[in-house]
């Protein structure tokens, strides 16, 4: 997908489960038995060519997968301004500049914080507001501004749903439901990238934080445990981050010199 200056949204590849909204939608993918052309009769076709011929017929169907081939206009988004999106491995956050998250695509994890599947960018619940968005392949992230009720103090924070096979959102409670990551009550979170099963987030003091699966040292702790709750990379003392980034097994950082 791509942001354009005055908050237009563009977006191009394949778009099954709606993670490029309304676009390119087609009918439900046939079918096994569709496949087959009829019901296989055990006593008359052997398993073998029932699967060669499914294979067969899959692969002529790549020729009516829905591809969008060219950068296509979001129609969803069109009376509004979007500030932020962001591409999961099978699902798309969109933010809009007014505060709405919209979410389209795969829902098996709970990736869209709601429970409708239509194929289109639909709402999010959010009861705080937004500034930024990160999805990766099974869970999603939120760094949102968080309304201190009976006084004027804001607040930062980072919102988590979906997949949390490693701790991956940071905090207990209904996975398919946005909530916020209470390890991080007293920081000031800037920004937040989810990788594949861990998640980081910078605060306005540049220090970093992480959480999720410590496999192969993609945390950067200095060892491979899953941490529950977000945990500070003390060794970062001193250091200047100003931008963090998850990618699928591994973090970076931006330090100034």
């Amino acid at each position: 997908m791509a942001l354009t200056e005055d908050g237009g949204l563009f977006g191009w590849g394949y778009s099954e489960n709606g993670r490029l909204g309304e676009i390119g939608q087609i009918t439900e993918a046939p079918s096994a038995k569709e496949l087959l052309g009829k019901t296989v009769d055990k006593y008359s076709s052997s398993m073998l060519e029932a699967v060669e011929k499914m294979v067969a017929e899959k692969i002529r169907s790549e020729d009516n997968m829905p591809i969008i081939w060219e950068p296509s206009f979001v129609r969803e988004v069109s009376q509004v301004e979007v500030s932020d999106v962001s591409c999961g491995l099978d699902h798309s956050l969109v933010l809009c500049s007014d505060g709405a998250v919209l979410s389209g695509g795969d829902n098996t994890y709970g990736q869209l914080g709601r429970k409708s599947t239509w194929s289109k960018f639909l709402p999010v619940e959010i009861n705080h507001t937004p500034f930024s968005v990160s999805a990766s392949v099974g869970h999603s992230l939120a760094t949102c501004n968080i309304s201190t009720e009976g006084t004027d103090h804001a607040e930062t924070g980072v919102l988590s749903w979906g997949w949390n096979c490693s701790s991956q959102l940071g905090r207990p409670g209904e996975e398919d439901i946005p909530a916020l990551v209470s390890g991080l009550n007293g920081e000031k979170p800037v920004s937040a990238s989810a990788g594949r099963v861990h998640s980081v987030a910078l605060t306005s003091k540049g220090e970093v934080w992480v959480w999720g699966s410590g496999r192969n040292g993609r945390l950067g702790l200095g060892s491979s445990m899953d941490e529950r709750e977000p945990c500070l990379i003390d060794t970062l003392e001193g250091a200047e981050v100003s931008e963090v980034a998850a990618g699928m097994d591994h973090t970076l950082l931006l330090v100034a010199e």
